[in-house]
């Protein structure tokens, strides 16, 4: 049986990097030349650690200045003390979700004129996902995984969007072989991210997958929801596809309500990270 628990799979020893913080200042290189898009101010909405690293680097790299929250009551205190050209917004967060978030946001704009982008960044994929989020007041959709070049696209596209000007398409997650290469792909080709990112999710995976074991025992149908959802969106950041399906299952369940097979499930959610775990450390460690 995996210890999902055992010295955090075995490879934090190997890795010799700085723990990532809740929030970080923003790294903001100079442009390169008069033709790079605008600086803008960033707020990321985002409760996934992995998913948050990720988008994180990769809009610094930009030149962005990014702030971050974890929910929705954390994005409304943020635009209470500062400005943003555009919020990049989760949709499943505790405590208030992307959809109450921005509906209290355009809310507030009404007696200001006002109307900062809003992009939806979600592992949502329902037929109609799309349209519920422009419906709900938000400028465009971005799918999770998160692809590089899509996030860029839809950040440099933010000023356009607030003049009511274009939106971002939706692009379908890549599939293919999980390798090296591929997991570079995802971090834009940036190793020191990969590093990171990987580090941050065998920190993280291992408590997900403690919490799904407890909601299963415990009955707790609403909690396995959560866990799983919360890890499958980790996953989703390498492309592990077997694992996503695992999770998903789980997920899907703890919506249901129906535990039956929960345990089975879990099982394989474990076997499938376990397989994972060598194709992670050979990227990291190459």
């Amino acid at each position: 049986k995996l210890d999902l628990n055992a010295a955090d799979f075995n490879l934090r020893s190997c890795l010799h990097g700085t723990q990532p913080s809740r929030t970080e200042n923003a790294r903001a290189p100079s442009p390169e030349n008069s033709d790079s898009p605008p600086a803008l101010r960033i707020l990321l909405v985002e409760d996934n650690a992995v998913n948050q690293k990720l988008a994180l680097r990769l809009l610094q790299k930009q030149g962005h200045s990014v702030a971050t929250a974890l929910n929705g009551r954390e994005a409304l205190a943020a635009l209470e003390s500062s400005a943003f050209d555009v919020i990049l917004m989760d949709i499943q967060m505790p405590e208030m979700d992307g959809f109450e978030t921005t509906a209290t946001i355009r809310e507030r704009e009404k007696t200001t004129g006002a109307h900062v982008p809003i992009i939806a960044v979600t592992a949502l994929a329902m037929k109609g996902d799309r349209e519920c989020c422009l419906a709900a007041g938000m400028d465009a959709y971005v799918s999770k995984p998160i692809e590089p070049q899509q996030l860029l696209a839809a950040t440099e596209s933010s000023l356009r969007l607030a003049a009511g000007k274009g939106h971002t398409r939706r692009v379908p997650p890549q599939n293919g072989t999980l390798d090296r290469a591929s997991l570079l792909a995802c971090m834009d080709g940036d190793h020191d991210l990969l590093r990171q990112v990987v580090e941050l999710f065998l920190e993280d995976a291992p408590k997900k997958v403690s919490l799904i074991r407890q909601a299963i025992v415990n009955h707790d149908s609403r909690g396995l929801e959560r866990a799983a959802h919360t890890l499958k969106g980790s996953l989703g950041t390498f492309r592990a596809e077997l694992a996503i399906e695992a999770a998903q299952k789980l997920e899907t369940m703890g919506r249901s309500g129906d535990l039956s097979t929960a345990r089975e499930a879990c099982q394989t959610l474990e076997r499938r990270l376990e397989r994972l775990l060598p194709i992670l450390t050979t990227a990291v460690l190459h």
